[in-house]
């Protein structure tokens, strides 16, 4: 949810943002032609944003305290988590009401349906249906997120029963979220002016 709310009121933006996990090797090579230049700084925003993320000393401090018992998916769970703290926070971040902002997600990539790759359209029909977004601000929706990933890990994960981690560190991570997301947003305001975009 994090990367669709970073890329600010551009569909294409948030569309390429999304497409980046199915996009490989450089943002210019041949097989990306077919993008718009908008998509294609979607997936360099996406980029960013999870550079910034897996440098950060505040991801870093929360992903120490899951490394012993998920090891290489405790990168994931933080993502998964703070997700969560950004749902549960809204207010805080936006001035976009949470639900204009979800329907303006689903009406973004039903415009753009073409481009999706097509492993990619069983996962975004699935978040619109169930709506995946109002669901990460509840316990259960994380847990129902974690158990789907988890289910495609090529490794025994046991994400599925991160939730209660979760909420034994709950304070823990709230607190570390609150430290690195402010700076996320202003990185990502950042590229967005530089590129010549409305800024979050």
């Amino acid at each position: 949810m994090a990367h669709l709310f970073l890329s600010g009121k551009n569909e294409e933006l948030m569309v390429g943002n999304l497409l980046e996990d199915f996009v490989v090797g450089r943002i210019e090579h041949p097989r990306n032609a077919g993008f718009s230049q908008e998509v294609k700084d979607g997936i360099l925003l996406h980029r960013l944003i999870d550079s910034f993320t897996d440098t950060h000393s505040a991801v870093s401090a929360c992903k120490s305290v899951l490394y012993a018992k998920y090891h290489k998916y405790a990168a994931v769970l933080i993502d998964i988590f703070f997700d969560h703290y950004l749902a549960t926070h809204w207010t805080k971040y936006s001035n976009e009401p949470f639900d204009d902002f979800r329907k303006r997600v689903h009406v973004s990539f039903q415009n753009h349906w073409e481009i999706m790759p097509d492993r990619m359209k069983p996962m975004i029909e699935s978040m619109i249906t169930h709506d995946w977004l109002k669901n990460y601000g509840e316990f259960w929706g994380i847990e129902r997120a974690l158990t789907g990933i988890s289910k495609r890990t090529v490794y025994d994960s046991n994400m599925e029963k991160a939730t209660e981690d979760l909420k034994i560190h709950y304070e823990l991570f709230g607190e570390n979220f609150a430290l690195f997301f402010p700076e996320m947003m202003m990185k990502c305001n950042q590229f967005l002016e530089e590129k010549g975009y409305n800024i979050i």
